[in-house]
């Protein structure tokens, strides 16, 4: 890697800033253009759906966060699966939007389904794999992503052993 100084000294660690508002904005862009296209392929139209831009926000520094925590403690860069698993994790956790049409309807599963489903296959590919999305394993993580409480590190996990 680079020739980094090594310490354990806490006063030499460098202290999170938070992103400007150009910065917030570029992140926001990037992060919208996928999820208004899922929309539109669920048949949701992006006018009815409510968003909680604070928790958005939130969403954003906290995957920031973790991508300089990697960078900084780990020495890797975390890599667009895993951020885009942590975006899946951030979604089902705070549910930032809201679907006026449908109350009932949890779009924040249906997106972070999505956003996890495309990462994997866009991998997977990227990597010159394949995506092992049998019909039981989707059942499985359809039902895990709705019901169960998965960590961040879990759903890494999975999008990870589904490349093969």
């Amino acid at each position: 890697m680079h020739n980094k100084k090594k310490s354990t000294n806490p006063n030499e660690f460098p202290v999170y800033g938070k992103m400007t508002q150009a910065e917030m904005n570029i992140a926001l862009d990037d992060l919208f253009a996928p999820i208004k296209m899922y929309a539109k392929e669920l048949n949701y139209n992006w006018e009815d759906i409510q968003i909680n831009y604070g928790l958005i926000a939130d969403i954003i520094d906290l995957i920031q966060r973790r991508r300089v925590y990697f960078h900084v403690f780990h020495e890797i860069e975390m890599g667009e699966l895993n951020q885009s698993c942590l975006l899946c994790f951030w979604i089902l956790k705070f549910c930032p939007f809201h679907y006026t049409k449908n109350p009932d309807n949890n779009i924040n599963f249906s997106f972070a389904l999505s956003t996890f489903t495309r990462a994997v296959n866009y991998t997977a590919e990227k990597r010159k794999m394949k995506a092992n999305f049998s019909k039981e394993i989707f059942l499985n993580l359809k039902h895990a992503f709705k019901y169960r409480d998965l960590s961040k590190e879990a759903i890494m996990a999975i999008a990870e052993s589904l490349i093969c």
